[in-house]
């Protein structure tokens, strides 16, 4: 639980040092190719234990409020310590609907800032990363949701710092709740 107090200090501190940029929300009648957006996270670590997560996404909003979009979802383990090698991949569709737009009227500090309601679907294939003796499970299906932070970091692209709870919680899921993720849109 420290090391979860100590993370979430951590994206925080980060998130005020970024409140001073001044991303554009859409304006009137944006053109097609201006709704369009990508991004994605990335996790990396090393040591006795790699794991490479790659995580990219494409997006289009809707509406001032309203975004949604697809990613595929890929991830890397390999643990000396375990004699452990496996990975997973697949895919998600999400939707994300802004509920305060500009968190800067509420709190002076989070000019351009705002407050996401997020939920995402993940089918991730499991059967290389995971081995259940007796057991033929290849994919798991996994409903996420909850709020997102949203800051910007540019003129038309932003941070989201999430915190998402996983209706599908077992075993074999990927994720363990609740579920914390930083990634960017472009």
């Amino acid at each position: 639980m420290e090391i979860i107090k100590k993370y979430c200090c951590c994206l925080l501190m980060f998130a005020f040092c970024l409140t001073s940029a001044n991303a554009q929300y859409l304006e009137n009648n944006p053109t097609t190719a201006k709704r369009i957006f990508f991004g994605g996270d990335v996790g990396l670590s090393f040591g006795s234990v790699t794991f490479i997560s790659v995580n990219p996404i494409i997006g289009y909003r809707v509406s001032n409020r309203l975004s949604m979009g697809t990613g595929i979802n890929y991830t890397y383990a390999n643990s000396s310590y375990y004699n452990y090698e496996g990975s997973m991949y697949g895919g998600n569709v999400f939707a994300s609907y802004t509920i305060i737009k500009n968190l800067g009227e509420v709190l002076n500090a989070y000019q351009g800032s705002g407050i996401l309601l997020y939920a995402e679907y993940s089918a991730i294939n499991i059967s290389n990363y995971y081995d259940f003796p007796g057991t033929s499970i290849k994919w798991i299906g996994t409903p996420l949701a909850g709020f997102a932070f949203q800051t910007p970091i540019g003129k038309k692209s932003y941070m989201l710092i999430m915190v998402l709870y996983n209706f599908n919680e077992c075993s074999m899921s990927p994720y363990s709740n609740p579920v914390f993720r930083m990634s960017m849109q472009f």
